[in-house]
């Protein structure tokens, strides 16, 4: 079953410089024409349409990543069906994976209020949490 993260516990793992992203943790923004308005640092964009095509790559690529959150706007359709497509290929790839995999160990969580809640969050208090942001393209939304 895929778990929610809140914006306050990936924020710990964001800012702590002993963690890096696609190594200690990924984030997997599924957006596709909103990405552009901003993205957690670090985000591996992938957009939702292309999971099925993606999630062998991002799997071969990120096994070793002990935590992948996925997160869309509000993660309410496209972060937690992405989530579901990528742990369910997992699910596939583990039927014949090594006993020792990484996989097995993998927590797949989805970004609770999605990217809109980061910004609500972060926007504010720890703009550098933001990247590339585009205040005018967020306030057309």
């Amino acid at each position: 079953m895929t778990s929610f993260i809140t914006a306050a516990e990936l924020g710990k793992l964001v800012r702590d410089p002993k963690k890096k992203a696609g190594a200690d943790y990924l984030v997997v923004d599924v957006r596709d024409s909103d990405y552009p308005v901003g993205h957690i640092p670090g985000a591996l964009n992938v957009p939702a349409h292309e999971m099925y095509q993606r999630a062998g790559e991002i799997i071969s690529n990120y096994s070793h990543v002990p935590v992948v959150v996925f997160h869309c706007m509000l993660s309410q359709q496209r972060g937690p069906k992405s989530a579901r497509i990528y742990r369910d290929i997992v699910q596939e790839r583990l039927r014949i994976a090594p006993a020792d995999s990484p996989l097995l160990d993998q927590k797949i969580q989805v970004l609770d209020r999605g990217f809109a809640g980061w910004v609500d969050a972060f926007l504010e208090s720890e703009p550098s949490l933001i990247e590339d942001f585009n205040q005018e393209e967020w306030d057309s939304l």
